[in-house]
């Protein structure tokens, strides 16, 4: 029976050290060795670092060099003194080399927390000398009973090597995986304290107790191992949400850093874009034949609304009003490129219609963004009132003669950069005297109040259908100003504070 439990813990020993000889080498690699290249001088170089050899080389060389014992004397299970304080010398060497070792593996590998090598070579180091103290107390003669008891042991330290791959070193991964430093110090000593004081403890007892006294303080030392295991995971676990924690509040804070740099440059681009549109009225102060004002309430968001005006001969004003389906700073690109486009081929002697099949075709070029522009563009005769239009799918105007509004309908066309080859249509709108001609983009007929409902068409007709009130209090040179006024005023009465979702862009003539 003696025999038969003799080999079955023999078993167990050596199982236990090759399995702590193969998850040190696995435990570095998945905690440190995060690249595909050298896998085989890893494999070498953690093989030299391996609690298991290192012992064994100790051992050996503190053996060779005090020659204290021969090898007959263990041969035979004798045990005195002498061989305990080898072991003792063997053990504190062996301790060093371990810190050495595996800060120079560290130092190879060059990871973050490469200091933390050492505290996975500790934790092998401790289950191995637990291991090892155990033979040492099979040395003295020992019952069947005590070795029954001891089987225990020896399976609970395969359960703690698991353990510590399973638990510990998985939590490790994610610590080593940080390039915030980690006080190894904290891992380390611990181990140290525990492995010098068990090793006293136990060698001690060897000498001076019997065997099944050396068992129970083994397994004592064995539920301490556990309860380091269990500490480590709590620990490693606890500093990895720490720092998910200061991570989370670093992106947080990074990305608000962002967000401000987005909107300072946003302010700057709206700055831009809303300085490229006239904003002197009246433009013209020596001219009487019209009154024109013009406004765009930008949204938060950089839009792409504009609007533009020009003299383009002595007796002809050239005036439009056009969005662009873009935001943003894509959207502020296209617009510029559209209103300088638009605004030298009208210069150029273009008409209405000529203007937008060019322009159609100079923006198709290179749109791989696929943004379009919707335009209205008039020429007015200050002589005789006639306006020549072109229409790229732009929102009706509203027309308003002796103070009522309607819609002024006319085929529209495509909206510019659409598609290619588009020729559009000129059609004519005649103005009268004190007749009211009333642009404007989506953003007017489209604002929205709290609960999600729409300005729309009608209430733009109505709020513009006001009679002669338009011009109380205003020259005659300010109606179209009042006009833009009492449609911006009754949108902000609408919306009663909802946030603006687009830009409003109107642009008014009155004909005089």
């Amino acid at each position: 029976m003696k025999d038969i439990l003799i080999l079955f813990v023999e078993i167990l020993d050596s199982v236990t050290v090759l399995a702590i000889a193969v998850m040190y080498c696995l435990s570095i690699k998945k905690c440190f060795w995060k690249g595909d290249k050298a896998k085989v001088k890893l494999f070498f170089l953690t093989m030299f670092t391996n609690p298991v050899l290192l012992y064994i080389l100790t051992l050996a060389m503190v053996t060779l060099i005090t020659d204290t014992i021969g090898i007959k004397d263990i041969m035979n299970w004798s045990i005195n003194t002498n061989f305990i304080y080898r072991t003792f010398i063997s053990t504190i060497i062996y301790l060093l080399i371990v810190f050495y070792s595996s800060s120079q593996i560290g130092k190879w590998l060059g990871a973050p927390n490469k200091e933390l090598v050492s505290f996975v070579s500790m934790m092998y180091s401790v289950i191995l000398l637990l291991v090892l103290r155990n033979d040492i107390s099979n040395l003295k003669n020992t019952s069947d009973n005590s070795y029954v008891i001891d089987i225990m042991g020896y399976i609970l330290l395969p359960v703690a090597a698991v353990l510590l791959y399973v638990y510990v070193i998985n939590a490790l991964t994610k610590l080593t995986d940080k390039r915030r430093k980690i006080n190894s110090k904290m891992f380390n000593v611990p181990l140290t304290i525990f492995t010098v004081f068990y090793n006293i403890v136990a060698l001690s007892a060897m000498c001076y107790l019997n065997t099944m006294a050396c068992i129970l303080i083994r397994l004592f030392s064995t539920i301490i191992l556990f309860l380091l295991i269990w500490a480590f995971y709590v620990i490693i676990k606890n500093i990895n949400a720490t720092n998910e924690a200061i991570e989370a509040k670093d992106m947080a804070a990074a990305a608000a850093r962002m967000e401000a740099r987005i909107e300072a440059d946003l302010a700057i681009a709206k700055e831009i874009q809303t300085s490229a549109l006239p904003n002197v009225f009246p433009p013209f102060p020596e001219r009487t034949e019209f009154d024109l004002f013009a406004c765009m309430n930008a949204a938060k968001e950089v839009g792409g609304d504009f609007y533009d005006f020009y003299m383009l001969n002595e007796n002809t004003l050239g005036f439009l009003i056009a969005d662009v389906s873009g935001k943003s700073f894509p959207g502020a690109m296209f617009m510029m490129k559209s209103k300088t486009l638009i605004k030298g081929l009208a210069e150029s002697g273009l008409t209405p219609a000529q203007v937008f099949t060019l322009a159609n075709e100079k923006l198709c070029e290179g749109n791989e963004a696929e943004m379009f522009v919707t335009a209205w563009l008039g020429y007015l005769d200050l002589k005789t009132g006639l306006v020549e239009v072109a229409n790229a799918g732009h929102n009706p105007p509203v027309m308003i003669h002796d103070g009522k509004a309607e819609y002024l309908i006319l085929k529209p066309g495509l909206m510019l950069a659409g598609m290619e080859y588009i020729r559009y249509k000129q059609q004519t709108v005649q103005l009268r005297k004190g007749d009211i001609l009333f642009l404007y983009t989506d953003g007017v007929t489209e604002a929205m109040d709290k609960d999600e409902n729409q300005y729309g068409e009608d209430r733009l007709k109505k709020i513009l259908s006001f009679g002669e009130k338009y011009s109380e209090g205003f020259t005659e040179n300010q109606i179209a100003e009042s006009v833009c006024k009492a449609v911006r005023a009754d949108i902000e009465q609408f919306t009663d504070g909802a946030e603006q979702s687009d830009d409003i862009t109107m642009l008014c003539i009155r004909y005089n």
